[in-house]
């Protein structure tokens, strides 16, 4: 029985010292690492920001927002990959209340 796809937003902090063409070089590979695990990907490079508080003594980071459809595995195996990326600074998972796709 296959699970129904779920809409997920994910939210992720990249350090701020990494260059331009790097932090395009991270956005490119999660966002290929989860359309081949089957799901449809929007992203949103939302660029550098101020932090609200400092994190490992970072003042600021690259936010990047990607949407996705998927289901609880892909999302388990994602979080897996993300806590691994070292360039990370935080993520979150959550489910939007409202579909973006059509």
């Amino acid at each position: 029985m296959r699970k129904e796809l779920e809409l997920y937003e994910i939210l992720f902090l990249i350090y701020p010292n990494l260059t331009d063409k790097e932090v395009l070089e991270k956005i490119q590979f999660y966002q290929d690492f989860l359309a081949q695990k089957g799901s449809k990907v929007i992203v949103k490079n939302l660029g550098c920001r101020s932090l609200s508080y400092p994190i490992k003594k970072f003042e600021s980071a690259n936010f990047v927002q990607l949407l996705c459809l998927g289901n609880g595995s892909l999302i388990k195996v994602f979080n897996s990959e993300v806590g691994r990326d070292e360039s990370v600074l935080r993520h979150i998972v959550t489910k939007p209340a409202q579909a973006v796709f059509n």
